[in-house]
């Protein structure tokens, strides 16, 4: 699925992003509210998925942006990048 730049994702749109970019492999159905950690998002996903959302999205996360709240589910996940686009 196709994410513009421009927009900030959806949770849902981002379920879908997540698997294009290969950072997780999430059912179909995966919840917006669902555990990534416990879907699989380990240190070594987290990395690439911050170079996936810097570069799709042109904004820079620091580790303060970085956290167990900002990664725990797509909804979070789409708030941390709303905040940081806006």
């Amino acid at each position: 699925m196709e994410v513009s730049k421009k927009t900030s994702p959806t949770p849902t749109e981002l379920i879908d992003w997540l698997n294009d970019e290969g950072v997780l492999e999430l059912d179909w159905d995966f919840p917006e509210d669902g555990n990534l950690a416990e879907a699989g998002l380990d240190s070594m996903a987290v990395m690439q998925l911050v170079v996936a959302v810097e570069d799709r999205w042109a904004i820079e996360l620091g580790p303060e942006d970085l956290t167990r709240a900002n990664l725990a589910t797509p909804t979070t996940l789409a708030a941390l990048i709303v905040a940081r686009t806006s």
